[in-house]
């Protein structure tokens, strides 16, 4: 990873909790781990029962709005100006959760007629809209149509906002950023802002920027692992154990008290990198352990300090 994206995904984080962004193939498999991945963000946060549960639903259901609606086929992640993406942002106060996806010109005309028509209602009203959707009478395949938006606009309290942007004949880039409790708005996830441009130009698939847990660290291997599986068992198992093995030689010379970076990116060839603070006396350390993962250490050239900013790339 180049040194001076390290340094935008860090500067990007501010104060932080973390940042996550996916912008990969979106397999259903990933929505449980979505939602164990904000229990673990948010683990030690006071009263974080109410709020995990919202956050997980918003998060899942932003998920597979992408999932359900994308406009292009899901056999391979878009690249370019129509590319879907998903963000977190975790402040102290509250989370901001980004989706966008192209989308066709009919659906984009429903959907901000849709959303346009539950801005403004209350929970309880928002709340008999949803129960009337669920008893609604229709026919096969059509019952649940709108209930996802509705219920993650009742449990963000409102504050959703939208934008569609015109691609391509027939298409818009349909984008959603919701609060999910209070937030300042100051670092407010959106369409050509500062992340979705990081992972437009180093082509990036997944990453996370912020605090690092035993429980986060195990989340995010499963979501890379499960990104692009491999064809067959023993090269999964190959990708599994050399992922493992790079992850305990990093995170042994981190700093865990700093942001701790974690991204697979790349275009044709993808790269796994993963890298944070460590002390310059250990640099020596790391690269000396680096030949048992086939990496390759960039550390930033800084005069000064006990501590610099170290990546290693391994490939995917």
């Amino acid at each position: 990873m180049d040194i001076q994206f390290a340094h935008s995904l860090i500067e990007a984080l501010r104060e932080d909790r973390c940042i996550f962004g996916y912008s990969g193939f979106f397999p259903d498999e990933h929505s449980p781990r979505l939602i164990e991945l904000g229990e673990a963000v948010l683990n030690g946060w006071e009263g974080t029962v109410p709020v995990k549960g919202r956050l997980g639903y918003v998060m899942v259901e932003a998920y597979q709005n992408i999932v359900r609606h994308r406009a292009r086929p899901l056999s391979m992640p878009d690249r370019g100006e129509g590319q879907s993406m998903f963000l977190l942002r975790c402040h102290a106060t509250g989370q901001q959760v980004f989706a966008c996806n192209l989308v066709t010109r009919s659906q984009a005309l429903k959907l901000d007629k849709d959303l346009a028509d539950l801005q403004g209602r209350d929970n309880t009203e928002l709340k008999e809209l949803y129960l009337e959707g669920i008893q609604r009478t229709s026919k096969p395949g059509t019952r649940g149509a709108g209930l996802g938006l509705i219920e993650m606009v009742r449990r963000t309290g409102g504050g959703a906002s939208w934008t569609f942007n015109p691609i391509e004949d027939g298409h818009d880039l349909f984008a959603i950023s919701l609060d999910v409790g209070a937030t300042d708005g100051a670092d407010a996830l959106q369409l050509d802002g500062p992340l979705h441009r990081l992972v437009l130009e180093h082509r990036v698939l997944l990453f996370h920027v912020g605090i690092w847990t035993t429980e986060i660290e195990h989340v995010l291997m499963g979501l890379a692992l499960n990104e692009r599986p491999a064809e067959g068992g023993e090269d999964l198992l190959k990708r599994s154990d050399r992922l493992k093995r790079t992850v305990e030689v990093v995170r042994s010379t981190l700093d865990l008290a700093a942001p701790v970076l974690f991204v697979l990116h790349g275009g044709d060839r993808t790269i796994f990198s993963m890298g944070g603070m460590i002390d310059r006396r250990a640099v020596g350390k790391l690269l000396a352990r680096l030949s048992d993962v086939e990496g390759t250490l960039r550390v930033e050239d800084r005069p000064k300090g006990e501590k610099v900013l170290a990546t290693v790339d391994v490939p995917w």
